[in-house]
């Protein structure tokens, strides 16, 4: 997931669209005039307040995985590189083993 130490006016653009929002919708979940994601939108340099910035981060925390993804796109982060789990890394060998060997007890023994 897309971490964000400080939201800017890009960042809560960014979110607004990955989440599909008008304007008026995401002004309404935040609590502010739509004027104010205008605002943003017009100044991307611009940092909302520290409650906003809350908000900003549950909203992003709660949003689905499609627009975790349209939301890294849209900051230009989609082809960067997530780190490998080693522990899911070692589970998922493990299955694929324990899955190789049960496909072999299925198989018959050779051509009859």
């Amino acid at each position: 997931m897309t971490i964000i130490d400080e939201w800017t006016g890009r960042h809560a653009h960014a979110l607004r669209t990955a989440l599909r929002l008008t304007n008026e919708a995401f002004a309404e979940r935040l609590g502010i005039s739509p004027r104010t994601l205008t605002k943003w939108r017009e100044r991307p340099e611009s940092v909302p307040s520290p409650c906003l910035q809350q908000a900003l981060d549950t909203y992003l925390q709660q949003a689905p995985p499609d627009a975790h993804l349209r939301f890294a796109a849209n900051l230009g982060l989609e082809n960067r590189q997530v780190p490998i789990d080693n522990a899911v890394l070692t589970q998922l060998n493990t299955a694929l083993g324990d899955l190789t060997r049960a496909l072999a007890r299925l198989q018959p023994d050779g051509p009859e």
